[in-house]
């Protein structure tokens, strides 16, 4: 049975079965204006692909008298603002995965590091390709690892895992260590559990909070990312 049949047959069975289970998910809501903060969010994509792929983006707030942050790869990686940073290109289906919040100092450190490493990553990655990458989630997997936002993108962002032909990395969550190549990969840490990886798509056992990781939105059954 050839490789793309033995793949749609998987993600068939899995979305049925994660149809009669329940994820709990965090609730879409963000800190108050009065408070800095960086956060990690995804939103699904577009039919056909609306089942098995989501896409990424980082907003940080530090002034309440300014627009919030967002950093994006569409076309380029590059900073804007927005007075909704629950806007999707995509679709409704927008999730939040993570909220870093601190003194200004510390929100604006983090700040820094993304205006630094965002334009670095467009000369580290000039070209894009949807899967397995270099795309807008291997962007924001990036940020994260170098800036030091201790969240993960769920398992159908496509592209969160891409290190190159061959590439080592501590995870995004900062607990663990991955091993990548371009057909597949493994990730093992201490929140993050076991994930193997084929050709951008994920599955596998998250630790904490506990759920399993799978192919299809929104990524994982059982509790949302801590």
């Amino acid at each position: 049975m050839p490789l793309q049949t033995r793949l749609a047959l998987l993600l068939a069975v899995l979305g049925a079965t994660s149809t009669g289970c329940a994820i709990y998910r965090r609730p879409l809501a963000l800190p108050s204006r009065e408070t800095p903060y960086v956060a990690v969010l995804s939103g699904a994509m577009p039919e056909p692909i609306t089942m098995v792929a989501r896409h990424g983006w980082i907003v940080a707030n530090l002034d309440k008298d300014k627009p919030i942050l967002r950093y994006e790869l569409l076309g380029g990686a590059s900073r804007s603002t927005t007075n909704d940073p629950f806007r999707s290109f995509a679709s409704e289906d927008v999730a939040l995965h993570g909220v870093m919040k601190g003194d200004r100092a510390k929100i604006a450190k983090v700040v820094a590091c993304l205006d630094v490493e965002t334009p670095r990553y467009n000369e580290e990655h000039p070209t894009y390709f949807p899967m397995p990458g270099p795309n807008s989630n291997t962007y924001v997997d990036q940020m994260m690892r170098r800036c030091d936002i201790p969240f993960d993108l769920p398992a159908t962002a496509i592209g969160k895992d891409y290190r190159g032909v061959v590439g080592a990395s501590v995870t995004s969550g900062g607990t663990g260590v991955q091993l990548e190549t371009w057909l597949g990969g493994i990730k093992l840490g201490l929140t993050e559990g076991f994930e193997v990886h084929l050709l951008g798509l994920s599955i596998g056992v998250d630790l904490w909070p506990p759920a399993l990781i799978l192919p299809v939105n929104p990524g994982r059954l059982g509790f949302d990312d801590r």
